[in-house]
């Protein structure tokens, strides 16, 4: 039997919605992979497989609408990012360990905040993640709207620490939008970047008022 002009016609953009559908999760799938292998601690293909099943799973369970991912890619500031959260999960459980055995009274924490200089929402997730991975730092609280990631730090016993805890968070976004961000991503990094840092905070609080303003009249 012939099928219709109609039929073959309308079967044609149904598959193609369903691969464009399967192809706009596979970024969460793979992010929600990498994060399982991450915490199991074992790259082993089992350890893959297992992590893109429960993904996969939980994800069409969860039933979690689409969101666009608009993330860029090179491959050597990538590799750049790497090496430094690994060397930075090295210094840091050398340090903590250190200080919990040889100076456990004088050992003490602080909450530290840090403006940012991205305003994507995937960036400033990833990055929460990439701290919170290396020991002796946490992040309690990332305010959107001013673009500030309170983080907290351990040990962290004068303003010199202070200062290099700063300046840590700062170098890990700095790694991560170049290797992640998109080319509007690194042109507002760039613009505030060469700011002072208490104007760098307000204009980045302001660029926030702005474009939650705007998303507010799309919504309506």
């Amino acid at each position: 039997m012939t099928e219709s002009p109609g039929t073959s016609a309308s079967a044609v953009p149904a598959a193609r919605v369903w691969w464009r559908r399967l192809a706009a999760r596979l970024p969460t799938v793979a992010w929600l992979t990498a994060m399982w292998v991450v915490l199991w601690g074992d790259p082993s293909p089992g350890t893959v497989v297992a992590g893109a099943a429960v993904a996969a799973l939980c994800y069409s369970a969860a039933r979690l609408p689409h969101i666009p991912v608009r993330l860029g890619f090179r491959p050597l500031h990538a590799l750049r990012l790497a090496a430094r959260v690994a060397y930075d999960m090295l210094v840091s459980s050398l340090r903590v360990a250190f200080h919990g055995v040889w100076r456990p009274r004088r050992t003490n924490g602080a909450i530290v905040a840090v403006p940012m200089r991205t305003d994507s929402d995937f960036l400033l997730a990833i990055l929460s993640a990439l701290l919170s991975m290396v020991t002796g730092t946490l992040v309690i609280e990332l305010n959107r709207n001013q673009r500030v990631v309170y983080v907290h730090g351990l040990p962290v016993n004068d303003a010199g620490a202070v200062r290099g805890l700063r300046a840590q968070v700062r170098r890990t976004e700095e790694l991560l939008v170049r290797a992640f961000g998109t080319a509007e991503d690194l042109e507002m990094f760039e613009r505030l970047a060469g700011l002072p840092e208490e104007a760098e905070a307000a204009a980045a609080a302001a660029a926030g008022r702005a474009a939650g303003e705007h998303t507010r009249r799309e919504g309506e």
